[in-house]
């Protein structure tokens, strides 16, 4: 029974054979890599209603072939296919979208090699076979690698092996938004804020907590709107990419200083509008509790909290309407304590102080986190004017592909450390775990081989390496053990034993 559907279907595919069409476009992007390879990305533009079978042999149909009469093919992928049933029949194609890449060697260096494309577009009982001879026109890397990363979730995103679901995703975004408020890097917020409950009346909390919600879910998609506007001119900018601007840290180290100056009375601020960026009074207005939330994501953006890193490197890979669902869902974790604080007026009473000589007191309690901010914010700024040069601890080598894969083929394991000057659990993280005798014990033991990716300052090789991990932000720690290509991601907060644990 199984046979004679077969031959009816073919009976069919058969009859309804018509010349080439339009069903199918192909556009195509290239460029050159650092090792002298050609890397083509190939697009397939399908229309609506219409698929391609997959790129391998099936019960019937013509899968999608690409050969390269004139080149060497180094390696090659296909986007991830998707299962379609029509008719009994089961088979795996492409619709709307699908993409192909690969890494060639050019036999005739005077021109540009062709592509013999063939493939068979259905729709319904209706089935044309198509061909085409392409001829890459140009080479643009740049133009090739913005391409690449926008292609990328097609090749991985569409399938189920290895790739959380969308519910996952927000839920991973959520709790990093609750965890996010434990980070260093929002200490100083939670300061503030715990100070404005201290002086606000028990029924003003509740618009205090909405209008702080509103500002950080604000913040929240203006960040990702402009993010997401950046990388089209820039496809490796990822979480806390203001932070590489020397710009912008002066200008939020001048807003710390003005925080701290105020808090201890050095200076007064008057006028209606200037009150309502540095009052500590806080008498509770709407635009200040808003404010302080639009205020509170851009202090907490250097920071990257456990669940967070998949969540947002997963949203900046996936289509674009994921981007700002997956913030909006931090947004929510990340106000999510406040605003229950805020509307729990009896749990505010026993751990925030009354008013008085012991509000005084907490008030320079909360400052000493703001002024350790200053330091690194300063820090920070003058490491990215080149007016300060980092130590060297033990022998980390600058990252980059190349330098990775060549140890790997001598077998000697790799630890690499995706970083950046102006990422506090970074910092944390060098000082009790990175820089220890216990990592200089593992480097010596295991004959470990190190690498950093710095992000402090915009680095395209560092970005991309970051992005080919899945991930938009830092730390990220990688381990190979140097017997196989396979790798470890390790926990964003390390400690000594986690790195016994991983690296042996």
């Amino acid at each position: 029974m199984r046979f004679i559907r077969t031959i009816v279907v073919l009976i069919g595919l058969l009859s309804a054979i018509k010349p080439a069409s339009a069903q199918v476009k192909v556009d195509a992007w290239s460029g050159y890599n650092d090792s002298g390879f050609l890397e083509v990305l190939l697009k397939f533009a399908i229309e609506e209603d219409w698929h391609i079978f997959a790129a391998y042999e099936q019960e019937f149909g013509t899968p999608l072939r690409i050969e390269w009469p004139q080149a060497k093919v180094l390696e090659e992928s296909f986007s991830a296919s998707q299962t379609y049933r029509q008719d009994g029949f089961v088979y795996d194609g492409y619709a709307d979208t699908a993409y192909y890449k690969t890494t060639i060697v050019r036999k005739d260096k005077k021109k540009l090699p062709q592509a013999v494309i063939s493939w068979q577009a259905c729709r319904g009982d209706e089935c044309v076979p198509q061909s085409l001879t392409f001829t890459l026109k140009h080479t643009d890397y740049d133009d090739y690698r913005k391409q690449a990363v926008l292609a990328e979730p097609y090749f991985a995103a569409l399938t189920n092996s290895g790739k959380p679901d969308l519910l996952i995703v927000l839920l991973s975004a959520f709790l990093g938004g609750i965890i996010l408020n434990l980070m260093p890097c929002v200490l100083p917020v939670l300061g503030l804020k715990a100070l404005t409950l201290a002086q606000t009346p028990p029924q003003k909390r509740y618009t205090e907590a909405l209008f702080y919600t509103l500002g950080v879910l604000s913040s929240m998609l203006i960040l990702a709107a402009v993010l997401w506007f950046l990388r089209r001119f820039n496809p490796y900018l990822g979480w806390g990419f203001q932070m590489q601007s020397p710009i912008f840290t002066g200008i939020m180290l001048m807003v710390f200083v003005i925080l701290i100056l105020v808090m201890f009375d050095i200076i007064n601020i008057s006028g209606r509008w200037l009150n309502y960026l540095g009052n500590l009074h806080f008498n509770t207005h709407k635009a200040e509790a808003f404010a302080s939330g639009l205020l509170a994501v851009l202090i907490a953006s250097p920071c990257t909290a456990p669940f967070m890193g998949m969540a947002v490197g997963y949203a900046l890979f996936a289509p674009s309407y994921i981007l700002p669902a997956v913030f909006l869902s931090l947004g929510w974790g990340y106000a999510l304590p406040f605003a229950m604080l805020a509307l729990s007026p009896n749990l505010t009473s026993r751990i925030l102080p009354k008013s008085g000589r012991w509000l005084k007191t907490f008030k320079i309690v909360m400052a000493i986190p703001l002024i350790l901010t200053v330091v690194w914010l300063g820090w920070i700024f003058l490491t990215q004017v080149g007016l300060l040069i980092n130590q060297r601890h033990l022998d980390w080598e600058k990252f980059t592909p190349q330098a990775v894969e060549q140890s790997l083929k001598k077998h000697q394991p790799v630890f690499i450390d995706f970083t950046a000057d102006w990422c506090i659990t970074c910092l944390v993280n060098r000082k009790t775990s990175l820089h220890t005798s216990t990592m200089s014990e593992l480097v010596k033991k295991y004959q470990l081989k190190l690498y950093k990716a710095d992000i402090t300052q915009m680095d395209d090789i560092a970005a991309k390496g970051l992005q080919f991990y899945g991930r938009a932000s830092v730390p990220l720690y990688i381990y190979y053990d140097g017997k196989s290509d396979d790798y470890a991601i390790l926990p964003q907060i390390l400690t000594p034993q986690i790195l016994r644990d991983y690296i042996k």
